[in-house]
């Protein structure tokens, strides 16, 4: 009994901290990832832009648009069943 209640406890304290903490924390590290994408000017006055940080800011920059609007749709999936029959999550 104490047990089975530990460990919903834990499994509560995860999502928590991966929904809760998780998505502003990979938000922020997108920010950091796009800041070292932006090319800066060289001592000869060329550019080089870093491919690899930039693909990286866009992937974290995706997964919370994706959190973001599954969220949305999972709030509203009984409204949008309701009034325009669209049946989002089965």
């Amino acid at each position: 009994m104490i047990a089975e209640m530990a460990r919903s406890a834990l499994a509560v304290l995860l999502a928590g901290l991966c929904f809760g903490a998780g998505l502003p924390a990979l938000f922020t590290v997108g920010i950091a990832l796009w800041s070292r994408a932006t090319p800066q000017p060289g001592p000869d006055g060329t550019a080089c832009r870093r491919g690899v940080a930039l693909v990286g800011a866009v992937l974290c920059f995706a997964i919370v648009l994706a959190a973001v609007v599954i969220g949305v749709l999972w709030i509203t999936r009984k409204s949008l069943d309701h009034y325009l029959g669209i049946s989002v999550f089965g």
